[in-house]
């Protein structure tokens, strides 16, 4: 693995699926880890379907069509991570297996907490935005690969010792705010009006560097980019998608938060700074 070409993070983002959800067939031109936990789901990918049960962790190379199917009382969480990496970069790991179903792999609790705290990090540095923040959450999703090419080749290997500041009510609140990112104005106040908040915002400021609210700006805008991505839908249907009533008033969030227009994004990811 040739560490000094470096990795580059497209976007990222946890879905909190419920029952009878449906991601339906999609591809792209980039990388992409996805990570089953909570409860299982059927996967789809290049060999057809298969049950993911928590743990079960996914490689897809560009062009790999790949969906997700939720049972009516399955709740399962994707953990996904779209990023771009030269070739040589996965060279001779498991990641460079042609057959997609060798590019699975079942976790032990030790590797999913891992692969989360790693991700939690990565969102860490994209959200505070202090300086270099890209190259550092860009070393961190090399760390990620590297993690995934051990655990690939090695089950039984030490674990890389990854410490968090993350308490278990200031994870608590960062998975509520990813559940909410497509509802309402009026729903998302619930979470902002909770008996306990006070005290979690302030451990939640210290953790990422923004405040709650400022985090599910962050995250809608994160999703909005997945669905560029990933689906074919209207910059109208996707500014309802993650939460706005009006389309102008996502228009300028994401062109604040990633410095171009919604189309323009789309047209080339690579663009964000």
């Amino acid at each position: 693995m040739n560490l000094h070409t470096p990795c580059e993070l497209i976007s990222q983002r946890t879905i909190a699926a419920e029952g009878g959800d449906v991601f339906d067939w999609h591809q792209h031109d980039f990388y992409e880890f996805s990570l089953v936990t909570e409860e299982q789901a059927l996967i789809g990918y290049p060999p057809g379907y298969r049950e993911a049960p928590p743990g079960t962790l996914f490689f897809y190379k560009a062009g790999e069509k790949h969906g997700a199917w939720v049972s009516p009382k399955s709740n399962p969480r994707f953990w996904v991570v779209h990023f771009q990496c030269p070739s040589e970069l996965i060279e001779d790991t498991p990641l460079s297996l042609p057959e997609s179903e060798k590019r699975v792999w079942s976790l032990s609790k030790d590797q999913m907490d891992s692969f989360c705290r790693i991700f939690v990090q990565i969102v860490n540095e994209r959200s505070t935005r202090r300086r270099y923040h890209s190259a550092a959450s860009n070393a961190w999703l090399s760390l990620l690969l590297i993690s995934i090419s051990r655990w690939a080749q090695d089950r039984n290997g030490p674990e890389i010792d990854i410490q968090t500041r993350l308490s278990p009510e200031v994870r608590n609140l960062w998975q509520l705010i990813n559940q909410s990112v497509g509802k309402s104005t009026g729903e998302v106040n619930e979470i902002f009006g909770a008996a306990n908040y006070d005290s979690v915002r302030h451990a939640f400021r210290k953790t990422f560097g923004c405040s709650p609210r400022d985090m599910l700006i962050r995250l809608r805008m994160e999703h909005a980019c997945n669905l560029l991505l990933e689906t074919r839908l209207s910059i109208k249907e996707i500014s309802q998608n993650v939460g706005y009533a009006r389309q102008h008033e996502f228009y300028r969030a994401f062109r604040r938060h990633v410095g171009c227009p919604p189309s323009e994004w789309r047209d080339n990811p690579l663009v964000r700074k």
